[in-house]
């Protein structure tokens, strides 16, 4: 399965459009309407933060087919820029729709593929207080959009219509959501991973061309390994 660049973000017979979107970038369970969910709280910071990767370190830590043999790897690239009918989940729209991310101090991307699910991986350097603000956001995202809200990404036009807290453990703090969304009469559903491990933080996108996707458990854990 190849992760094409394209701009829609569900593809009718294709899953991964969202996997890859358009042009390489640089940037400097319960229902969650109620806001609640399983997923681990951020654990105190060491008085000295850890220096952040630049984009050399990042890609030195991609996983490879070396690390998951069952998989295909691939390259892929930043996603265009979203906005949000909803200023408090723009930032959960980023992550749930694999859109460009701003104020990073590098960036890189990839993805993976296991029989019908497609995972796109984003490895994403912050300045310490960043990183921790970032899924912050993300978090407080799910609390206030659980009803559902509207997104563009580029040009195209998503519906978010149902957002589930998914069980989260891993890195220092993370989140993880399961979503159902629709564009242009199609219904697709994704799952994403979002970790924080130091002043990197991991995002992990999966959707299937067929039925439900797998969340990316093995993935999620392959990829810690590599920046530990």
């Amino acid at each position: 399965m190849r992760f094409p660049s394209a701009r829609r973000v569900v593809p009718a017979a294709a899953v991964i459009m969202l996997i890859t979107s358009c042009g390489t970038g640089t940037g400097t369970g319960k229902d969650a309407h109620a806001g609640t969910g399983p997923s681990s709280a951020p654990k105190s910071h060491s008085p000295q933060a850890p220096k952040p990767f630049d984009e050399d370190e990042l890609a030195a830590r991609q996983l490879t087919s070396q690390d998951l043999p069952d998989h295909k790897v691939e390259e892929a690239f930043q996603g265009a820029v979203i906005s949000s009918d909803k200023p408090a989940c723009r930032d959960l729209a980023i992550v749930l729709l694999g859109g460009a991310m701003t104020g990073t101090l590098g960036q890189v991307h990839n993805g993976v593929t296991k029989g019908t699910t497609a995972t796109k991986i984003s490895l994403h350097s912050w300045t310490a207080m960043k990183a921790g603000s970032f899924l912050a956001d993300v978090r407080a995202g799910g609390q206030a959009c659980g009803g559902g809200f509207n997104a563009v990404i580029g040009t195209d036009k998503v519906k978010v219509t149902k957002l589930v807290a998914a069980p989260a453990t891993g890195g220092d703090e993370s989140v993880a959501y399961s979503a159902e969304q629709e564009q242009d009469g199609e219904k697709s559903s994704v799952e994403v991973v979002l970790v924080r491990q130091g002043t990197t933080t991991a995002t992990f996108t999966a959707r299937s061309a067929s039925g439900a996707a797998e969340p990316p458990a093995a993935v999620v854990a392959a990829q810690l390994k590599k920046l530990h």
